[in-house]
């Protein structure tokens, strides 16, 4: 039984959620998006709970390059460690920057913006 909620039509979206899963709470909801201009983004729903005395909402939406991504795509499953290991070092570095503010008394932000640009594939 998975404890995560996962709405990607895409399997290789899908897999990027299930890739980065283990660094969000049980509950935490993946959705794949397009935006108006075609543009991939794996929407990250989750309640942290280390903000502050309450449970707090936040999105994180990961953007990907078109280009970037249609590399990806191209590449045999078997290359795709690299891609995975970039998009877990940005997630972890947005996690970690949330928890700096957080300590440093600022407020953390209900939407957070990750761009995975060339350096993904």
């Amino acid at each position: 039984m998975d404890d995560y909620q996962y709405d990607c039509p895409s399997a290789d979206i899908d897999m990027l959620a299930h890739v980065i899963c283990d660094l969000f709470p049980e509950q935490t909801q993946f959705a794949e998006r397009k935006d108006d201009e075609g543009r991939t983004s794996l929407l990250i729903h989750y309640v942290a709970m280390r903000f502050g005395s309450s449970a707090r909402r936040i999105t994180i939406d990961v953007r990907f390059d078109p280009a970037a991504l249609a590399r990806y795509r191209a590449l045999p499953p078997r290359m795709h460690a690299r891609s995975y290991a970039v998009l877990r070092a940005y997630v972890e570095a947005t996690l970690g920057s949330l928890e700096e503010m957080y300590a440093d008394g600022q407020t953390v932000p209900r939407e957070v913006d990750i761009e995975m640009g060339e350096d993904f594939a």
